[in-house]
């Protein structure tokens, strides 16, 4: 919205005014008034009566917030990927490893990259663990992994987490708060991944054969996150507990 559109949307949620009114409250122009009216109109942010002389009003503020709040989302978003992919490409020019995209080829990159789902998470991590998973292989870098996820539990993140059918669940993670980290099973072989705080994703390469691993990459997109979050929650209502 502009500055004057904006001024109008604040004085419409406190009450009905007519464009005299309206002019007056939102301190606009009087010559401006009917030009910021009409695109309000246009944009369905307002609604006018029929009567004389008209009146305008927000039928439901809690939508009209949401909707700004949603627009304004969808502009950050899209902001936030230009600047990411500004700095991916100039950490390549520069042969320099990037925080929003990073690729790890060892065991060794697989314990540290995993480390960022937990450390970095703030609110909640969604996981889907698939039919590949082997708890009892490669036990140092998944005990260091289960300790971060109990420590992020502390912090007040809380994990919701599909495991196949017939895998355990480590003895520090049953000791955890069913209402911080929240288990259903379901065996599948999507792709082994993590959804951080809906805006990062780490996605695994894992196979059948525990030995043979593919890498793992750890993406910051919000797109990526939304369609992988879609997918999770689906999985999620078709699992049991």
């Amino acid at each position: 919205m502009s500055y004057y559109e904006s001024k109008a949307v604040d004085a419409l949620l406190k009450e009905r005014l007519t464009p005299k009114l309206l002019a007056r409250k939102a301190q606009i122009p009087p010559g401006k008034v009917y030009s910021i009216i009409s695109a309000l109109l246009e944009k369905g942010l307002v609604e006018e009566t029929d009567s004389r002389p008209k009146q305008l009003f927000i039928p439901d503020p809690a939508a009209l917030i949401g909707t700004l709040i949603e627009g304004k989302q969808r502009e950050q978003e899209h902001l936030f990927s230009e600047l990411r992919h500004l700095a991916s490409s100039a950490a390549i020019s520069r042969s320099q490893p990037s925080r929003f995209f990073q690729i790890g080829t060892t065991l060794e990159d697989n314990r540290d990259i995993q480390l960022r789902s937990f450390l970095e998470a703030k609110h909640e991590v969604c996981q889907i663990i698939n039919k590949h998973h082997r708890p009892s292989s490669n036990r140092s870098s998944k005990t260091v992994w289960e300790r971060a996820i109990a420590d992020a539990v502390k912090r007040g993140v809380t994990f919701r987490s599909l495991y196949p059918e017939d895998a355990e669940l480590p003895v520090l993670l049953q000791q955890l708060p069913a209402s911080k980290f929240q288990v259903r099973r379901l065996t599948t072989d999507f792709t082994r991944c993590d959804i951080i705080d809906r805006k990062s994703v780490l996605l695994k390469l894992v196979h059948a054969d525990a030995t043979a691993y593919g890498g793992i990459l750890f993406i910051e997109n919000e797109k990526l996150a939304r369609n992988l979050q879609g997918i999770f929650e689906q999985l999620w209502l078709q699992s049991s507990p």
